[in-house]
């Protein structure tokens, strides 16, 4: 697991995610509370077993004002996520946080008989006015707690007014709304993948593209990262799985029956309705599940403790019949528990050891234990990245599956990527044979 994201936060987003789905059955908003624990400087010089004497005595308050169906959770030593179910209006979010302060104002916190100076700051949000997906709504009550902090006040709950947006950042916003309004919508282009043993294409990846107003690219992070921000990925998420599926359809309308692989990062994998998107797209395209490959990124957020709701989209996503892909496997040292907590059909050789494999004899052994290990365990290999022959032959020579890079194609549109097809068929492979020494 990453040390740079708190277990208590995935487990927070987990619980707010399945409290969020109910609500969309018994129409009940969802709260979230975000407390923040700001002590003195007495608090900076306490040992080390007072610190965690600390946490639980907040814990132990904040637990007592809560109702039996709420839920806290500790994100650090300073920072609280409360899930609130069942919220009529943001009132009952005001009063909760009243009864949180209350509890920490009218009886100081004691360390062996020590006062110490506490002061409690709260952040709230609601949904769906704060937030339709959990990670916006959580993030939202945090942002909410930041500028309460930063003012005289103790609590706040969430305004979008909150968020002062640069104006290039504002346009780039709107622009993205009005896209998945049915104005100038992103795309999927397609990079293919080549089976190694025949050398033909057997399947592609799905890459976001999407141009601004000015008809300049926008990275895809940070169309992300705007997406994110703005609470859109519900809606990005509804789109990405319909025009994959329809991507996959037309493919085998022209009589090619490819696998198609889409990115899903660590926040969806929290999203308990995913699994209920991906298979309204597959039954309005009328495409078969296991044609499509989830590529799991971020993988470093997400491993066994990571929660129970965790466990039950996965489980749903396994019902479904698509297939799993790490990305970028190799870049952590948990990566061989994840092969068998996902159970993946494939796993993708992060691009940083495909570069200089003509070059480096370590990266080509990392390459090779990769692919050793995998196909031990029934794992199909695929190297992105590959940009020249010499790179894609030494691949083929350890083992490799697929392989994917510049060398075959950039990331092309549909109509591109279709003829790019058709005058493959018949062609000679497209990956050599190493030369004899």
């Amino acid at each position: 697991m990453d040390t740079l994201t708190p277990t208590g936060f995935l487990a927070a987003l987990s619980e707010v995610s399945a409290r969020i789905t109910e609500r969309d059955e018994e129409r009940a908003s969802v709260g979230v509370v975000a407390l923040y624990a700001q002590p003195d400087t007495t608090f900076y010089r306490l040992p080390l077993e007072h610190l965690r004497d600390l946490g639980r005595e907040i814990g132990g308050r904040i637990s007592a004002c809560l109702r039996p169906r709420d839920t806290v959770f500790q994100v650090d030593g300073k920072e609280w996520l409360i899930s609130l179910p069942g919220v009529a209006s943001a009132g009952v979010l005001t009063l909760a946080m009243l009864k949180l302060e209350r509890a920490f104002s009218e009886h100081p916190v004691r360390l062996d008989g020590v006062a110490l100076p506490l002061r409690v700051v709260c952040g709230a949000a609601l949904s769906p006015d704060h937030g339709r997906d959990a990670f916006h709504l959580v993030q939202s009550a945090r942002i909410a707690g930041l500028v309460a902090g930063r003012s005289d006040r103790t609590n706040l709950v969430y305004e979008a007014s909150m968020e002062r947006s640069a104006p290039t950042c504002a346009t780039l916003e709107r622009e993205l709304r009005e896209a998945f309004a049915g104005g100038h919508e992103p795309e999927l282009h397609l990079q293919p993948k080549l089976h190694v043993a025949s050398g033909q294409c057997r399947g592609a990846e799905g890459l976001l593209r999407w141009k601004g107003s000015d008809g300049v690219w926008v990275p895809p992070p940070v169309v992300i990262g705007l997406i994110d921000r703005f609470g859109m990925r519900h809606r990005f998420n509804r789109w990405l799985f319909h025009r994959a599926a329809q991507i996959m359809s037309e493919l085998r309308a022209e009589g090619f029956a490819l696998d198609l692989s889409i990115n899903l990062s660590a926040t969806d994998l929290y999203d308990a309705e995913v699994p209920d998107l991906i298979r309204q797209a597959l039954e309005t395209w009328r495409v078969p599940a296991e044609g499509l490959v989830l590529e799991i990124t971020e993988t470093s957020m997400v491993d066994e403790s990571a929660g129970a709701n965790v466990t039950r989209v996965f489980q749903r996503l396994r019902e479904l019949g698509v297939n799993f892909s790490i990305d970028d496997f190799g870049t952590g040292f948990s990566g061989m528990s994840r092969l068998r907590y996902f159970a993946v059909q494939e796993v993708k050789i992060d691009r940083s050891f495909v570069t200089d494999l003509a070059t480096s004899p370590r990266d080509r052994e990392i390459a090779s234990s990769i692919v050793d290990l995998s196909h031990r365990l029934g794992i199909v290999v695929t190297a992105e990245g590959v940009e020249n022959a010499q790179t894609a032959a030494l691949l083929a020579e350890l083992g490799c599956d697929h392989l994917q890079g510049f060398h075959f194609s950039r990331a092309i549109p549909l109509p591109e990527f279709v003829r790019w097809l058709q005058d493959r068929v018949g062609a000679a492979p497209m990956i050599a044979k190493l030369p004899n020494d």
